[in-house]
């Protein structure tokens, strides 16, 4: 099963984010082992032996999530994705299906 979000799949998601995390000049050692949970759906990022990342599904049953509240989301990162960007248009245009 594959949960959209406005027309993106948690695979998109999880490759967007990737990218941005590359740009950013992170390694794939660096990013193996991120868990990636959408409603009740999680994926994690597992570096192949090959050099490359594989994007795992995990089995689960249940997600809770428990946030401090110090734990604010930045007001110009995409509430889908997580990515932040310079404006809050930009943000909420992030995962949205925008012509």
């Amino acid at each position: 099963m594959t949960t959209q979000i406005m027309g993106t799949t948690n695979r998109e998601l999880i490759e967007k984010w990737m990218t941005q995390q590359f740009l950013q000049g992170k390694r794939h050692e660096e990013m193996a082992g991120t868990l990636f949970v959408y409603g009740n759906e999680a994926h994690r990022l597992h570096h192949h032996p090959t050099g490359e990342l594989e994007i795992v599904p995990e089995e689960i049953s249940e997600v809770v999530v428990f946030r401090q509240p110090a734990e604010t989301i930045p007001y110009n990162s995409c509430r889908a994705c997580g990515m932040e960007h310079e404006s809050f248009k930009a943000a909420i245009e992030c995962c949205a299906d925008v012509d």
